[in-house]
């Protein structure tokens, strides 16, 4: 089971191993990013699970579950939709910034994203972002503040691409899938909304 006692240096490394990871990969682009988000996410959640304990209960895996799951994803995809035809008329780096994210999906075949997505990095980013520092944040600052400052921090980490549109749409995702486990205490059924959303917005249901 979880374990609610989280050191706040072990919070302080991993947020710190996070700005690595993510200026590696935004920024000096080390490796294949697929490659490079793979490794941080896998190294992220076992240093989350090492620290807090295992994140699954047995008894989260339920039709209540499947629905938010899959249903927040949906909402969430529509979201983006609308937010990208808005964005186009407010801001004129709009299209070329989206359009520089989706360039890397030229980086695997889309097989491999897909499975890389579904596996790896959605179910490691949401055991480390929201079951491990969100869960500190709330418990040290209560519910609304830690939700509100891990949603910060993960957008923030995003900075380093240098990609406002990318460091918004981290943010609205990250106060999407916060509130979601703020209120559901679920880690399942934000991993099954992350996987399902990126999957759908990267590989079948692209925006652009």
């Amino acid at each position: 089971m979880y374990n609610p006692k989280i050191k706040t240096f072990s919070i302080v490394i991993t947020i710190v191993l996070a700005i690595v990871f993510w200026y590696l990969t935004f920024s000096v682009k080390l490796l294949n990013f697929w490659l490079s988000m793979s490794i941080a996410a896998t190294t992220l959640s076992i240093l989350a699970i090492y620290w807090g304990g295992n994140p699954f209960n047995s008894k989260d895996l339920n039709i209540r579950t499947i629905i938010i799951g899959v249903g927040s994803a949906i909402i969430l995809y529509f979201i983006f939709l609308a937010g990208n035809f808005l964005s186009q008329f407010l801001f004129n780096f709009a299209k070329p910034q989206v359009s520089s994210i989706y360039t890397i999906r030229t980086q695997a075949e889309a097989i491999y994203i897909t499975l890389v997505l579904l596996f790896i990095t959605s179910p490691g980013e949401e055991i480390f972002w929201r079951n491990f520092l969100q869960r500190w944040s709330m418990k040290n600052f209560g519910g609304f503040k830690g939700w509100i400052f891990a949603s910060l921090v993960y957008a923030g980490v995003h900075i380093s691409s240098g990609n406002f549109m990318l460091v918004m749409a981290a943010l609205i995702a990250g106060l999407f899938w916060g509130y979601i486990y703020w209120k559901e205490e679920n880690i399942l059924a934000v991993s099954i909304s992350h996987a399902l959303w990126t999957t759908g917005i990267f590989v079948f249901f692209p925006v652009m």
